[in-house]
């Protein structure tokens, strides 16, 4: 049966990139909806039943709700096929598809606001497939946008890849933030002493180069708390701790100051070809 319909459940930054990827395709009846009225494009009853491929993106806040509601639109929708493009939790997929006994994939977004269109179109999309049928649509499906796919074993891998991935920069900027503390402490220099470690990564190119600032916004921690649910790690603990010491660190004006300038220092190693290249089509 040919996929003609696609409704993606949840506008904000991830939904609504999506919806615009498959409506620019022109290859599918598209439909938006949103529970805020500002971000919505249809209305519920606007949407036909059955639905083909379902969307959901709407942010994972914990287990037990996420599943209820991804239950009640999958019930009343009634599609082919289900894709999380959601963040969630290792397990939330198999848990989902047990509850509804429908084709699910999950599939983790890559990129950042605000070329995220453009990141999806740039990144290999990763397909965790509940099963080989729902792994062949999805790819096909994706195949069909222009987008690059990869399907591995399970959603567990793409569930667990994602959050690994977050997480690892999470720790990267955590450390950043503790070599300033412990340079402070010590009554150091840090943009001296740190000095050496960038000049190492010039060369080596193996000792990635981040600022000690507070990691704010709604990727890095939030993720890092989804893993810790499931992994009790002394790792992922200390990211937590070191980031709520730096939010109050932050009052102090010498350590904003030095933050300020190790940003500077830190942009000169991002790739800015990658950032540029985005901006001109636009």
């Amino acid at each position: 049966m040919e996929l003609r319909s696609v409704l993606v459940l949840g506008l904000g930054e991830v939904g609504r990139a999506m919806y615009e990827i498959i409506s620019e395709s022109n290859k599918y009846n598209t439909y938006g909806y949103d529970t805020d009225p500002s971000r919505t494009i249809h209305k519920l009853d606007e949407i036909p039943v059955p639905i083909d491929i379902i969307h959901i993106c709407y942010p994972y806040r914990d287990e037990e709700s996420f599943i209820s509601i991804s239950t009640n639109y999958i019930k009343r929708f009634r599609p082919r096929l289900v894709i999380i493009d959601s963040t969630v939790a290792v397990g939330t997929t198999e848990t989902l598809y047990r509850k509804t006994n429908t084709l699910i994939v999950h599939s983790p977004i890559r990129g950042k606001h605000p070329y995220l269109k453009e990141h999806i179109r740039f990144w290999t999309k990763y397909i965790g497939p509940i099963n080989n049928e729902a792994g062949k649509l999805a790819k096909e499906y994706f195949e069909s946008l222009g987008l690059k796919v990869k399907v591995l074993s399970s959603p567990r891998e793409t569930e667990l890849g994602k959050l690994l991935e977050t997480t690892y920069r999470a720790l990267l900027i955590a450390w950043w933030q503790e070599m300033h503390r412990i340079a402070h402490y010590l009554g150091v220099n840090f943009l001296e002493a740190i000095d050496i470690v960038i000049d190492t990564h010039k060369v080596l190119r193996d000792r990635p180069i981040y600022y000690p600032d507070y990691i704010g916004g709604h990727c890095l921690i939030p993720n890092a708390k989804i893993l810790l649910k499931k992994y009790r790690s002394k790792f992922i603990e200390a990211i937590l701790e070191s980031n709520e010491y730096r939010k109050e660190e932050k009052q102090k004006e010498n350590i904003l100051r030095e933050i300020e300038i190790m940003k500077r220092i830190a942009e000169e190693f991002i790739n800015k070809d990658y950032y540029r290249s985005f901006s001109k089509n636009r």
